[in-house]
């Protein structure tokens, strides 16, 4: 069984709005994992009380467990550590502005050796890994989310790599769903 943590963040400053509700947001990306049947299926909601309103807004409704962020976190390391304390089963993690994940790229990470996921350009990353069962998150001194996953081996991918891309301004989700919809028009869609 491998399951799934979205992490669902807040407010963008350089996209100008929420990240877990643009593009479908984590409603579309809870939906494709569930799909893929990635089980259970976590949603790291932010500070509270944020996991209530997207409980409330409808948009977590195929999730399983809607964490918010611990009183003490001030930064996703922190979340991180604490979420990944052994108790969780092998998931497969994605941040939710990954607007391009879809089911099969899901199926494809879940079926990947644990690791971190390289993308086309061999860039390690990490907020996509494939997390072995009661992995723990040992702290960073310098709180830095990368150095969390050095122990992990890197895994090569297949034509799900392609989709590993988060968008952070407006022009980069511009460029997704332009990209996306010359491939819908390729493939005769």
């Amino acid at each position: 069984m491998v399951g799934l943590v979205v992490l669902a963040g807040g407010q963008s400053r350089r996209m100008g709005q929420d990240k877990a509700r643009m593009a479908g947001g984590i409603r579309r990306i809870l939906t494709e994992a569930k799909a893929a049947g990635l089980t259970p299926r976590v949603v790291l909601a932010g500070p509270q009380p944020r996991g209530e309103e997207l409980e409330r807004e409808g948009w977590t409704a195929d999730a399983d467990v809607v964490l918010d962020d611990p009183a003490h976190a001030t930064c996703l390391h922190d979340v991180l550590v604490h979420v990944f304390n052994g108790d969780l089963p092998s998931v497969v993690l994605t941040p939710c502005d990954a607007v391009s994940i879809d089911r099969e790229g899901f199926a494809e990470l879940a079926a990947m050796p644990e690791g971190v996921p390289l993308d086309p350009s061999g860039r390690r990353q990490v907020l996509f890994s494939h997390l072995p069962e009661g992995w723990v998150a040992a702290p960073d001194a310098e709180r830095r989310v990368e150095a969390l996953f050095d122990d992990l081996e890197d895994q090569p991918l297949g034509s799900v790599a392609d989709h590993l891309a988060t968008v952070n301004t407006p022009d980069e989700l511009d460029t997704v769903r332009s990209r996306q919809q010359r491939g819908i028009e390729r493939d005769g869609s």
